[in-house]
């Protein structure tokens, strides 16, 4: 007859929760694996998951086979895996159901991990694709205390607790790739405030007309040779009052 150890304090069940939290499918600890999560828990380094944060190099340096290079290399990797996101932090907490796209699911709702712990079973079964099963399980998890006791932990040594957003798409510079060569006596401005408009817009100016001259910016009493030229390439002409129009979008 097979015997499970279903305390979830015992070591087996403690050795399986630290493998998956530094697994790749969670918070992705480079060099750590699950011989070394069966040593630490046997050695009493580890006592839940958020200890992986807090292990002693000496300690390590003491037993047989940590050199300073592996060490080095398993702090390493420790120490990068406090820049992994919130989703994999979520994830690699063991919430029974909740796996990467239920994480992604609860993301798309909170913007914090305090955020998910506070939440109700009723907002939480409202999410579409989570239901009852998942929120009981995710609000439960939530108010154990020895969980609480852990996510004190994490947060203490750094991990992203917050999502990050992406940042909001800048609106397009009205001019952006526009180039431009001013003529002649501007209303109201001078050309230097002209040109200065223009690059705040996202426009360029330039001195002379080319044949990739977007636009001739014509005042009063042009200078022939810069006329003729865009005359002769057909580069549009256009004044003041509605270069202001084009730069407000």
């Amino acid at each position: 007859m097979a015997v499970f150890c279903v305390n979830a304090a015992c070591p087996a069940q403690l050795v399986r929760r630290v493998e998956y939290f530094v697994s790749r499918a969670a918070m992705d600890i480079e060099g750590f694996g699950i011989k070394n999560a069966r040593l630490f828990v046997d050695k009493g380094f580890i006592k839940d998951i958020a200890d992986v944060y807090y292990l002693n190099r000496d300690k390590l340096l003491a037993l047989e086979g940590f050199k300073e290079k592996k060490v080095d290399n398993l702090f390493k990797g420790i120490e990068a895996s406090k820049a992994q996101p919130l989703e994999r932090v979520l994830t690699a907490l063991g919430i029974r159901f909740v796996g990467r796209e239920v994480s992604r699911l609860l993301l798309t709702h909170f913007d914090s991990l305090e955020a998910i712990a506070a939440a109700d079973v009723e907002t939480l079964e409202a999410i579409d694709g989570v239901g009852p099963r998942i929120a009981v399980s995710v609000y439960d998890w939530f108010r154990r205390p020895e969980h609480q006791a852990i996510l004190a932990k994490l947060k203490d040594a750094g991990l992203n607790f917050v999502a990050a957003r992406p940042s909001p798409i800048e609106k397009a510079q009205p001019l952006s790739g526009l180039t431009f060569v001013i003529t002649g006596t501007l209303p109201g401005v001078t050309r230097s405030e002209a040109k200065a408009a223009i690059e705040a817009a996202g426009g360029k100016v330039t001195g002379s007309v080319t044949g990739k001259t977007s636009y001739l910016l014509i005042g009063e009493n042009p200078g022939g040779s810069k006329f003729t030229k865009a005359q002769k390439l057909g580069t549009p002409q256009i004044d003041w009052l509605a270069l202001q129009g084009m730069m407000r979008g």
